[in-house]
């Protein structure tokens, strides 16, 4: 089994959010991530991604982004991002999926799970400090984001105590837990204490070297799944455990 990770899908097929309005590297991406993902995705892999998925205001509003979602080969675990105003409960997101009949879509939430030789764990993560405009609520936000990342963290420490062993890891988040300069942040040191291997993160549109070199610190590697900054193609993490080559 195969691991691909992607983020910042932004569907809209209920809603008029068109991307190309943010440049025409966004013209067509619906049908340039679809493309992409059936050439390189099978039915026996899976996907992890980061948030921002479908620009809806309700489960009801993302049916049809589900759908096409859900239709797409492989197995997905979809973590929140800050424009999934359509994200609530895991009871509702999970009944919504059962009587909708989507059978391929999962969601991450305080939780890890054991995925295609790999462990998974994560949190949505926010701006941080370093930001100009980073505020009071920022603040708030942000360790409730903290807390978030440390109840997931724990599961990751149960799992592994489960399978009696240290999988590879991967922190799925939607915000970089790291500065454009690479200063640490109270969410990456999170991370290095808990010895994750690779956080994969999106949010990010506009050119940023550090985080396009896929830098590792402290032990923990840095990579980008943004789907403009992937050219909308699923980014491969790894296969039974083993990470790309990156690693």
């Amino acid at each position: 089994m195969k691991l691909f990770a992607i983020s910042d899908l932004h569907f809209a097929l209920s809603v008029d959010k068109p991307m190309d309005v943010f440049g025409s590297s966004w013209a067509n991406h619906i049908e340039r991530i679809v493309e992409h993902w059936h050439r390189d995705v099978s039915d026996d892999d899976m996907v992890l991604i980061g948030g921002d998925i479908s620009w809806a205001n309700s489960l009801e509003e993302a049916e049809l982004d589900f759908r096409l979602l859900d239709a797409l080969p492989g197995e997905k675990i979809l973590a929140r991002g800050n424009h999934d105003y359509w994200w609530t409960t895991m009871k509702k997101m999970e009944q919504f999926c059962l009587d909708k009949g989507f059978r391929t879509l999962r969601f991450l939430r305080n939780d890890a799970l054991a995925i295609a030789g790999f462990h998974i764990c994560g949190a949505r993560g926010w701006i941080l400090p370093q930001d100009k405009d980073f505020s009071k609520e920022d603040e708030k936000i942000l360790n409730r984001e903290r807390i978030r990342l440390d109840l997931s963290l724990e599961e990751l420490r149960r799992l592994r105590a489960r399978e009696g062993r240290k999988r590879p890891s991967i922190a799925l988040m939607h915000y970089p837990p790291i500065a454009e300069n690479g200063d640490a942040s109270i969410l990456s040191v999170r991370l290095e204490e808990a010895s994750v291997d690779v956080c994969v993160f999106g949010h990010i549109h506009h050119a940023v070297p550090f985080y396009l070199n896929g830098p590792k610190i402290n032990g923990v590697k840095y990579l980008i799944a943004s789907s403009d900054q992937l050219e909308f193609q699923p980014l491969y993490i790894g296969e039974d455990g083993v990470f790309d080559r990156f690693e």
